[in-house]
């Protein structure tokens, strides 16, 4: 009889994971940042994608099965349906939104001239600036940079190259944009 007893006073929650809450709902483009995912039977998942066939990597599982932390994949810009499955099925799809980084935007240059020798330090002002890359014309700049949340640029002109103006273009992971005025080697 007390064996039954024990049987009975053990109670396991299986079944279809059920998704209730993606914190944080959006993210980048290029994946890699954790995401929690909040509801019912998620200690048993074996795999969460981030819309069809693309499966993110499960970091941690909370033994009581509400708390799921999982690594977002890589993919496109736009909404996808994030689904767990476990042995017993697969949840419903909840929501999460991959967003392309705000393009760069180039405000002005300092110093606006040097010489073509290259090596002169220079500054750059704009908005969303971080992770990029500097070429005047076609040769990169070096030492670059990024501060200020993303707002201040500095690196060094690149050189040598033949005296004239140069199109100063910012290239990062959200598009390009070209310094107003440009640049002019001396």
């Amino acid at each position: 009889m007390s064996a039954s007893v024990a049987h009975h006073d053990i109670v396991l929650a299986v079944g279809v994971p059920t998704i209730l809450l993606v914190i944080p709902s959006s993210g980048p483009i290029g994946g890699g940042n954790p995401v929690v995912l909040i509801g019912t039977n998620l200690d048993t998942v074996t795999e969460v994608t981030f819309g069809p066939n693309n499966p993110g990597t499960i970091v941690a599982k909370d033994p009581t099965g509400t708390v799921l932390v999982v690594t977002a994949p890589p993919h496109a810009a736009g909404a996808v349906p994030v689904v767990a499955t476990n042995n017993f099925g697969q949840s419903l799809p909840a929501g999460y939104t991959y967003v392309a980084p705000p393009p760069p935007v180039a405000l002005l240059i300092s110093p606006v001239s040097g010489p073509a020798a290259g090596g002169t330090p220079f500054t750059i002002v704009g908005a969303n600036l971080t992770g990029a890359t500097v070429k005047f014309n076609a040769a990169t700049a070096t030492g670059v940079v990024v501060a200020a949340g993303g707002t201040v640029l500095t690196g060094v002109t690149p050189g040598p190259v033949s005296p004239g103006p140069a199109a100063v273009v910012i290239t990062t992971p959200g598009g390009t944009a070209t310094v107003p005025g440009g640049y002019i080697y001396t």
